[in-house]
């Protein structure tokens, strides 16, 4: 909750930047037109003071242009860091659905059954194994990285088809 909120007050920032720049250099445009608008109109023994109003307005537009670049670079080093993030956590997650936690000898298919199991299946069948073993429902769900609602309705379902089962064997009165 706390990451897409940071992340929404960090992109608020470097959209104010952006917007400022963006400002700040329209500004420069516009001065820089007068500027030229007053050299066109001015007598030549004025120009010796506008040639410092110009070294000015240059200095000014370089430092917009570092100060454009640097902001440039910061959004490029948090979209380069954001991007690793949500990398990492997509192998961390597919890792966690893809292999079993339990034991590697234990209910691993083979053969035509390896090739036609659901990645789904793999984790459903490791909710039930978990809570044969006991485990809680916040344990199984942070030992999987499953919600919790997940958990609950596998157990629920396995409860169920159980009890069908039961009662498909058992014979009529």
């Amino acid at each position: 909750m706390t990451l897409p909120m940071l992340n929404f007050w960090e992109i608020l920032l470097d959209v104010t930047q952006i917007g400022l720049c963006g400002l700040i250099i329209v500004f420069l445009i516009l001065n820089r037109v007068k500027f030229k608008q007053l050299i066109l109109r001015a007598p030549s023994y004025q120009q010796s003071t506008h040639i410092n109003a110009e070294f000015v307005l240059e200095a000014i537009r370089q430092q917009t242009e570092l100060a454009f670049n640097h902001i440039l670079e910061t959004i490029d080093k948090e979209r380069q860091t954001l991007d690793a993030y949500y990398q990492q956590s997509d192998k961390r997650l597919a890792s966690g659905l893809l292999t079993p936690i339990s034991n590697p000898a234990q209910d691993q298919p083979t053969g035509s059954e390896a090739q036609g199991m659901d990645p789904a299946n793999v984790i459903y069948n490791e909710i039930e194994n978990l809570a044969d073993k006991g485990l809680s429902l916040t344990d199984i769900s942070e030992r999987l990285n499953v919600p919790e609602g997940e958990v609950d309705l596998v157990l629920k379902l396995k409860h169920l088809s159980r009890g069908s089962d039961k009662q498909k064997n058992q014979p009529p009165v």
